[in-house]
């Protein structure tokens, strides 16, 4: 209860701001695609929980990014950086391999 009366006072400062720079009508304009950012955003963030159990192993982990097991954290993220480079969705590479790749490393450095 506390939390909407929270958002309420401020979104409705917010909303006396815009009216006082006289930019609401832009704000209109904008809001779906704020809020359709918002929840996407929410989204990814419980999507990307899900996948850090991919690693089961700590042998598996320091297969994925060639390393050694011992490996210090400097060569794990050093194998990283250069695996992403090669692999990442944004540059062609496979979103599945970028999440192994990722949750390799997250894996390794939790042992750390």
């Amino acid at each position: 209860m506390i939390m909407i009366l929270i958002l309420s006072v401020f979104f409705l400062a917010i909303l006396g701001l815009l009216i006082k720079f006289k930019v609401l009508g832009y704000f209109i304009y904008l809001l779906p695609y704020i809020l359709r950012n918002l929840t996407n955003l929410s989204k990814f963030h419980t999507k990307s929980r899900k996948s850090q159990s991919i690693i089961s192993s700590e042998e598996e982990a320091y297969e994925i990014l060639g390393l050694k097991p011992g490996d210090s954290i400097e060569k794990i993220e050093e194998s990283y950086r250069n695996l992403m480079k090669k692999n990442h969705p944004d540059s062609g590479g496979s979103e599945y391999i970028a999440k192994k790749i990722n949750s390799a490393r997250e894996f390794l450095i939790k042992l750390k």
